[in-house]
């Protein structure tokens, strides 16, 4: 099966991709400060390291904001979200949030991450737990 990809892959970012194909979520961190880098950097914006590892979060989120995608004209729009991840403040990861709709899509809501097939590319998505 052939990967498809939305973007370049490049020296910053094909840990990233890498680990898509494998669903798994492997974001770059600093080695030296710990700071999560999200997109991929090849330095630390925080304490300026070259020292970049990577490492996998929980995929424990919150809604930070959203937008809605109409796809087909006349077909349902799809919720895209910027998950804000709990392992830092503005660590985002941009996805869809699945079965959410306009009517139902919450910022702030409780977000997991779960995975979806597009194109025969494993790629990030995020389900909205019900509210409590």
């Amino acid at each position: 099966m052939s990967q498809t990809w939305p973007t370049r892959v490049d020296h910053d970012t094909q840990t990233y991709w890498a680990g898509l194909t494998h669903r798994v979520l492997r974001l770059a961190r600093c080695g030296d400060c710990a700071h999560w880098i999200h997109p991929p950097r090849a330095c630390c914006p925080v304490c300026w390291s070259d020292n970049i590892g990577h490492d996998q979060p929980s995929g424990a989120a919150t809604l930070f904001t959203y937008l809605i995608q109409p796809i087909v004209p006349g077909g349902p729009p799809v919720v895209v979200g910027w998950a804000e991840l709990v392992e830092q403040e503005r660590l985002l990861v941009v996805a869809a949030i699945e079965d959410a709709t306009p009517e139902t899509v919450r910022i702030g809501a409780n977000l997991t991450l779960e995975w979806s097939d597009d194109e025969n590319a494993p790629l990030p998505v995020f389900r909205q737990e019900p509210q409590s």
